[in-house]
């Protein structure tokens, strides 16, 4: 199937301005977990708090940086006291991530902030039209779905 150029140009604005709009939402939501924590961390932490303890390296695959940049961001999320790094058992020098009980709370608060403004958007949506958004959502996320541009070794 191919898409007119009018209905191509109609989707990319669309999706500007929502990508627009949900970096600012979540700039704001990830200053209400720490005032200094910026979108990027904001990611690493609602991964971990998904998936649990993570190798760094899994982590940078999982939001597409360099091991060196998220290093930085760990240490930042560390110094913040909303991670903390674990010995694995299976190799001495290497280390997972894990979320401490300040960073669990934080990311439960900005969770439940996001599903409320989620319900305030969608508030005047019937119950259908939510879950066939939903539905094609998924199906545009799954089919939009690349391989990593770098190897991440199957994690992420």
């Amino acid at each position: 199937m191919t898409l007119d150029e009018e209905t191509i140009a109609g989707l990319e604005r669309e999706f500007a301005v929502f990508v627009r709009q949900d970096r600012a939402a979540s700039g704001q939501l990830g200053r209400e977990v720490h005032p200094d924590l910026k979108v990027a961390a904001y990611r690493l932490l609602a991964h971990l708090a998904e998936r649990g303890p993570r190798r760094p390296t899994e982590l940078a695959c999982h939001v597409g940086v360099t091991a060196p940049t998220v290093s930085r961001q760990l240490q930042h999320l560390e110094e913040l006291g909303l991670i903390s790094r674990v010995q694995t058992l299976d190799d001495g020098r290497a280390y997972l991530v894990r979320l401490t009980e300040a960073g669990h709370r934080r990311v439960e608060e900005v969770r439940v902030a996001r599903s409320r403004r989620l319900d305030k958007l969608l508030g005047s949506w019937a119950e259908e039209e939510i879950r066939t958004f939903a539905e094609l959502l998924a199906r545009f996320n799954g089919s939009a779905a690349a391989p990593p541009p770098r190897q991440c070794g199957g994690e992420g």
